[in-house]
């Protein structure tokens, strides 16, 4: 009886009313969690990670669920029905590589599968999950601006990028299993702003840049407050499918770097991978070597189809958000 009343309540709402964000925490959950808390038309939103809220608005709830526990679905499955969630919004996936990769693992792969466990069993309306351009993979034959269509291949030597395929690919089949479900997966192209601290970030600001010898590939850079608008959208819609968020325009990697004062260092293509390590190791860049292709390779995304379908629409572009993440690294130093 339970299920029909919740299915019947599924058919007669058309907008979310009460919205839990899993990683709470990261720089896109504060943003929208505070977005979402000051619309009157959301009843609540239950904020869910390891560390509570700086700040509790009065239409916002912390919960803390560990998504690393092998009880983790049971327990989030509970909050989601005793808070009557109708709208998963998923955002606990690491920003940078971390050196415990076994940990990112359970996070990112794992959790994402407790999450969507626990949306099934709470019967929920939408799930949005957060996902990255950096899935397609930097190859030499990508195409100048990658769609939705193309495959995901990845990077052969990155957990960090593949535990994000990994997670895509869990929440795209559930999608498949669970068609009363409306689910989202967005591939934000890499992400700058007021707040934004992330691998791309830190690469571009650090005052020397590691890149390699004879290749200067394009790249995008999204504004904080675009991802903002187009996670929004995405809660408030709840759109089917996979969808590219990226920026009008690219510059080549070389421009980004004079623009934020980054001196960069080529390094030699035989050499590149050891050297980039040894890079790392010493603090000059916190890139890994297993990203090294995303130094040499083209891995801009084609954002088309959302700005269509959505009527998404960025109001930086790429040249205008690395000038405003320039300025602040500026205000920083």
């Amino acid at each position: 009886m339970a299920g029909k009343k919740r299915k019947a309540r599924r058919t007669e709402r058309a907008l979310p009313r009460v919205v839990a964000i899993v990683g709470s925490q990261s720089v896109l959950g504060v943003g929208l969690a505070e977005r979402l808390a000051s619309d009157p038309s959301i009843e609540r939103v239950v904020a869910i990670d390891l560390r509570p809220p700086r700040q509790v608005p009065q239409r916002m709830i912390f919960r803390r669920v560990d998504l690393t526990r092998p009880s983790a679905d049971q327990e989030l499955a509970d909050v989601l029905e005793v808070e009557g969630v109708d709208t998963v919004v998923h955002l606990a996936f690491f920003a940078s590589p971390i050196h415990n990769a076994t940990y990112a693992h359970e996070l990112e792969a794992i959790g994402t599968l407790h999450v969507l466990t626990a949306a099934a069993a709470a019967q929920v309306e939408r799930v949005v999950v957060q996902s990255t351009t950096t899935v397609y993979g930097a190859h030499p034959k990508n195409p100048n601006l990658l769609t939705e269509d193309h495959a995901v291949r990845g990077s052969p030597h990155s957990r960090f990028v593949n535990d994000k395929v990994e997670a895509e690919r869990q929440a795209m089949r559930w999608a498949r299993e669970h068609e009363e479900v409306a689910v989202s997966v967005l591939r934000f192209a890499p992400v700058v702003g007021p707040t934004a601290k992330n691998l791309f970030e830190r690469y571009l600001t650090r005052p020397v840049a590691p890149t390699v010898a004879g290749y200067d590939p394009l790249i995008q850079a999204l504004h904080e407050s675009d991802a903002l608008d187009a996670l929004e959208l995405a809660v408030r819609k709840g759109p089917r499918g996979v969808f590219n968020v990226a920026p009008h325009g690219v510059m080549p990697l070389s421009t980004a770097l004079r623009l934020c004062g980054a001196q960069p260092l080529p390094l030699p293509g035989p050499l590149a991978a050891a050297a980039l390590q040894g890079l790392r190791a010493s603090g000059v860049t916190p890139t890994p070597a297993s990203m090294l292709d995303y130094l040499r390779y083209v891995w801009v995304a084609d954002g088309t189809r959302y700005e269509r379908e959505l009527g998404f629409t960025p109001r930086y572009s790429t040249r205008e958000a690395i000038v405003a993440l320039a300025e602040r690294a500026r205000r920083v130093a």
